[in-house]
């Protein structure tokens, strides 16, 4: 804040406009890691977003660079970039020029302030409490908004909060760990030897009913099953107990909120429901909440195998006996399970072996805590070279939003890798890539640009370009994604008129006036800053056989510029088309 500025309390609509979005049903929504369109909902989890989604029009897209809130959760996100939005949700635009994630977080750590407040009115008068509720906000001594003290103050929380996570996150893993029985995570003789038969093959299973049939009268069934009770979302307060409330949703073991409610529909814990809609199976461990009376509850009738980690287990095979028979035309029920079957590895009596069970998924445990202990310490050192990236590029500042690592329940092996898409002027697309991976330099970075035959011949024989970027604000994967570009390879998707280059210098970012002579520019209008990229046009890259093709996103503007890896493009042999 300049000398002279003052702080002054004022009412959200003085800054911000706030609107319904348009809403899609997340079923008639693709959803796929390759895509790159945020698809925002009710849920409180991962800033709101549910998943990634293609291109569907513009009438339902709504403008990123805002403010997203869900009805159901109310709380309040920062959406760097355009996005689709299921119902009950809304997003407040700014008023002001200057929004980023940083001043975001200042007006955001307002209004969820006031989140209690705003769950107890109907929907309808959310909007007039919202905007009327009272903020304070710096300002400058001449009455304009004091943005850049907002940012500093972010700045400080993010410094204090890196120190923070160092030290937290190992006193975290530690307890953890402890409480766990995972201080030490090598495994025994007894559970390696687990791992090895079922990697052999060699673990012997057998098919069982899953439930009872009483109309058959056969009553060998594993499972006792019930109907959950019917709780709708709209009748819960979120955050109003510690009860779980779980849904058939997939993420965060389906638990959706914690809740108080109506303790005669309390579901029974240590048990596993299954997502009568969409076949989703999580273990329950404590009593619980559900949202639908489609769900179902399966109680292991056998004692001996009522037990965490037997159960866990079990979980594993029913996803992977019931998950192919059922879909969302064709959903699960009570009627219908009496006729499935599971299968369970057995002892040589042909009975349920349950201690095969236990030592299995404990040393898969163990496996996993310690990937998880490794990916802690690469996460702090990820962090520390970004934050250090970022003090480096003081004019060009990360946006929030970047998806950060996500544990992936059916392979563990990728908790660490990104599906990294940043959405500028000039893209970043990198799939299944590990953010460590890309800042330590270790990635084939090429740069696509695809331009019209009547432009591409000059540009190409320039061999000194500098290409246009429409943002000022760049996130810290973006700048070193530019910075560690290798090739450039001119086209307009074909094949036959694409050709690589090496590059013959490190690509600089610079603002314009400071390209230097001799530089084509390409991209000027509405630049803001620039990619030096200098080349040698009369010695193309060696890359081995490639198609282009397979680098083109569904429902991307050809035009866009975007590094990706080289093998993005590359052809195996396996895959070659005849």
């Amino acid at each position: 804040m300049d000398s002279g500025g003052y702080f002054e309390k004022c009412k959200i609509e003085d800054f911000f406009t706030l609107k319904g979005n348009p809403q899609l049903d997340k079923e008639d929504l693709r959803f796929s890691d390759n895509s790159s369109y945020p698809y925002f909902t009710r849920t409180i989890f991962n800033n709101g977003i549910y998943g990634y989604v293609d291109y569907r029009d513009a009438k339902h897209l709504i403008k990123g660079n805002s403010i997203a809130v869900g009805m159901m959760g109310m709380q309040f996100f920062y959406m760097a970039h355009d996005f689709y939005a299921g119902q009950f949700t809304k997003t407040a635009f700014p008023k002001f020029e200057g929004l980023n994630w940083r001043v975001a977080l200042w007006f955001i750590s307002w209004f969820n302030k006031s989140s209690k407040r705003y769950l107890g009115l109907l929907v309808r008068d959310f909007e007039k409490a919202f905007c009327e509720t009272e903020i304070i906000v710096p300002h400058n001594s001449d009455g304009t908004l004091s943005l850049a003290y907002m940012e500093s103050r972010i700045r400080e929380m993010e410094g204090s909060r890196i120190r923070e996570m160092e030290e937290s996150r190992i006193r975290e893993m530690e307890a953890y760990l402890k409480v766990a029985g995972f201080e030490n995570c090598e495994l025994t003789e007894e559970e390696r030897s687990s791992i090895e038969l079922m990697n052999r093959g060699n673990v012997v299973f057998n098919s069982f009913n899953v439930t009872d049939d009483n109309k058959k009268k056969r009553e060998n069934g594993v499972f006792a099953v019930k109907n959950s009770h019917n709780i709708l979302q709209s009748s819960v307060v979120v955050g109003s107990g510690n009860i779980p409330y779980v849904t058939a949703g997939e993420g965060n073991n389906s638990v959706y909120a914690y809740i108080s409610y109506d303790k005669n529909q309390i579901e029974e814990g240590n048990a596993i429901m299954i997502g009568g809609k969409t076949m989703v199976v999580t273990y329950q461990a404590d009593d619980f909440f559900s949202n639908d009376s489609h769900n179902l509850v399966l109680y292991v009738k056998d004692k001996r195998l009522r037990k965490e980690l037997i159960q866990l287990f079990m979980v594993a095979s029913l996803n992977k006996s019931l998950k192919p028979i059922y879909s969302w035309g064709d959903s699960i029920s009570k009627t219908k399970i009496v006729k499935d079957k599971i299968n369970l590895p057995v002892t040589s009596s042909g009975s349920i072996d349950y201690k095969f069970m236990e030592t299995y998924i404990r040393a898969i445990e163990k496996q996993t805590i310690q990937r998880v202990k490794d990916w802690r310490a690469k996460e702090i050192k990820t962090t520390k070279n970004i934050v250090k990236d970022d003090t480096e590029s003081s004019s060009l500042e990360p946006l929030f939003g970047s998806k950060h690592y996500e544990m992936q329940e059916e392979d563990v092996s990728m908790m660490v890798a990104d599906n990294i898409f940043i959405s500028y002027s000039v893209e970043v697309r990198l799939w299944n890539t590990k953010r460590e991976d890309l800042f330590e330099g270790n990635l084939d970075l090429l740069l696509m640009y695809a331009i019209g035959s009547s432009a591409r011949h000059k540009t190409e024989s320039a061999c000194k370009i500098a290409l246009g970027i429409k943002e000022t604000n760049l996130s810290a994967e973006a700048i070193k994604a530019f910075k560690s570009v290798r090739y450039i390879m001119f086209h307009y998707w074909k094949n036959s008129e694409a050709t690589p280059f090496e590059l013959t210098a490190p690509v600089r970012l610079v603002e314009k006036e400071s390209i230097p002579e001799g530089f084509l520019i390409r991209q000027e209008k509405d630049a803001k800053q620039y990619l030096l990229i200098e080349y040698n046009s009369d010695k193309p890259a060696e890359l081995g056989e490639y198609d282009i093709l397979r680098a083109q996103r569904r429902g991307c503007n050809r035009y866009i510029p975007f590094v990706c890896r080289v093998e993005n493009i590359k052809v195996d042999k396996n895959d070659r088309q005849e």
